[in-house]
């Protein structure tokens, strides 16, 4: 790691970039947030998004294969210990952004 805010990154690397990936499209995030609420087959989540079957099957095939569900029996599921991956990640970015954060000029407030 190059620089001091870097080492942070060496702790929070359980997250694999696969994760970031299938999180990027807005359909995946939305069948996640709905996979949140209970496991959910494919053909039901396409009638409640109002899209086609193939392309749910396709998204959450995506989804399974960056680890984020679980495929059985025809139903998909959140895979809990994924998200607490990205938990992590986040939470140590976010303390490490606030320990770093430079000093506001003399009189602004800081937000």
């Amino acid at each position: 790691m190059d620089t001091p805010h870097e080492p942070w990154l060496a702790e929070a690397s359980d997250a694999p970039a696969e994760l970031f990936r299938a999180l990027a499209d807005p359909v995946r995030r939305q069948l996640l947030e709905r996979l949140v609420a209970g496991p959910a087959a494919a053909g039901e989540l396409a009638r409640r998004m109002a899209l086609p079957r193939v392309n749910v099957s396709h998204h959450l095939g995506v989804l399974a294969a960056a680890g984020l569900i679980d495929q059985r029996q025809r139903r998909a599921a959140v895979r809990p210990q994924a998200l607490t991956s990205l938990r992590r990640y986040f939470d140590l970015a976010l303390t490490t952004a606030a320990i770093n954060r430079p000093e506001p000029p003399r009189g602004l407030l800081r937000t």
